[in-house]
């Protein structure tokens, strides 16, 4: 999937017998809190944000691991993967990654029914896993990634795009201050299974990206030495900049995703999944000379490897 920037699968549950978070009292919050430190000890390590270094921090927010205003986190470093609390539902559940993968569906799935064997879930017979957001009703599933649709866009058959994918129980909506960037997202839970859900997506991101290379080269057709340009300048300073910032960086990375489906440019998804890990590990949007000089290091390490 080679438009595919990153990947995001969250699962949602609440415990029997405690009130949703909004009406939950602090004194049962430690209780929720104590009963899955019990339960995910030797599987998850706890975090207590209030004394964490402020670069874990930025990590968790970095990878969308972290959404949470509770003090207690828990979380598998080598598995992408978070457990934050009282957020929406009591406990949110995400696994995220660079490009498209699906075993993060896999990993939340996964914890989810360990936890289930540990700990009594709210569920009815009828409607499934019960949440206090009707989005998450039945599964409690949903799963995201954030798509680079250049070729669509151009051609201007998004705002299409967009229509028949709502048909499909779908959304597909901008990325604020990213243009050409989309996050498709799972909408409904009711009447389907977990396994039925992911498989759908797949078909969807699938089709996307189909949709995508078929519109690139109809493109192609009439601006074959503006595309090819385009990706050959970014290939060109991405190997000579001495100077770069993260939103340069994603402007290139954007033209090499569009060149590799073209195949005008000579250079592999992991080398552009790598160079995508580095705008989501980025401190902040403004960088110092120094950190721009760091940058424009690592890019060219990962090229030349």
């Amino acid at each position: 999937m080679n438009n595919v920037i990153f990947t995001k699968a969250t699962i949602v549950r609440n415990l029997k017998d405690y009130k949703f978070v909004p009406k939950l009292e602090e004194e049962k919050k430690g209780e929720i809190v104590d009963k899955l430190s019990s339960a995910l000890k030797g599987k998850l390590s706890a975090l207590n944000l209030s004394s964490a270094d402020s670069k874990v921090i930025e990590y968790l927010k970095n990878n969308r691991l972290f959404n949470s205003n509770y003090q207690t986190l828990f979380v598998s470093e080598k598995d992408n993967l978070s457990i934050s609390l009282f957020n929406e539902e009591h406990l949110n559940i995400v696994s995220t990654s660079i490009g498209y993968d699906k075993n993060v569906s896999k990993k939340v799935l996964d914890i989810a029914n360990y936890l289930a064997n540990k700990l009594s879930f709210s569920y009815n017979d009828q409607y499934g896993y019960l949440m206090s957001n009707l989005n998450y009703i039945g599964t409690g599933i949903k799963l995201e990634c954030i798509i680079a649709l250049p070729a669509l866009s151009k051609i201007g058959k998004i705002d299409q795009i967009k229509r028949n994918v709502r048909q499909l129980g779908y959304q597909l909506n901008d990325i604020k201050n990213s243009s050409d960037t989309y996050k498709l997202s799972t909408i409904c839970n009711l009447g389907f299974t977990e396994n039925e859900i992911c498989n759908e997506f797949d078909k969807m991101v699938s089709k996307l990206q189909d949709l995508e290379i078929e519109s690139a080269k109809m493109y192609d057709v009439s601006n074959h030495d503006e595309l090819l340009d385009q990706c050959f300048r970014s290939m060109a300073i991405l190997n000579s900049a001495n100077l770069m910032n993260y939103s340069e960086l994603e402007n290139h990375i954007k033209n090499l995703r569009l060149g590799l489906n073209l195949g005008l440019v000579n250079i592999t998804l992991e080398k552009i999944n790598s160079l995508q890990k580095l705008c989501n590990n980025k401190d902040s949007e403004f960088i110092s000379k120094s950190e721009m000089l760091n940058l424009a290091k690592n890019i060219k390490e990962i090229l030349n490897k």
